[in-house]
């Protein structure tokens, strides 16, 4: 049966990790999984009215479809 522990811990070299907590020692050999914190990505702020003039929307968009009349009936 595989178990996970999760904890942090900071990498002091290639050979020495220091962990913030014990972990149960249980003389089986195990696999580390390292997961380096990024940064956020820097979201872009938006600015209103970019595509202003680019979409346009037909004089009859409201109108009824004939697709669909039988079930507007």
């Amino acid at each position: 049966m595989e178990r996970a522990i999760i904890t942090k811990g900071r990498l002091e070299s290639s050979r020495t990790l220091i962990l913030d907590e014990d972990i149960p020692f249980t003389g089986d050999s195990f696999e580390i999984i390292i997961l380096k914190k990024t940064k956020g990505i820097k979201k872009i702020k938006r600015k209103a009215g970019t595509l202003k003039g680019l979409i346009h929307m037909r004089d009859d968009f409201d109108a009824p479809l004939e697709d669909f009349k039988e079930y507007m009936e």
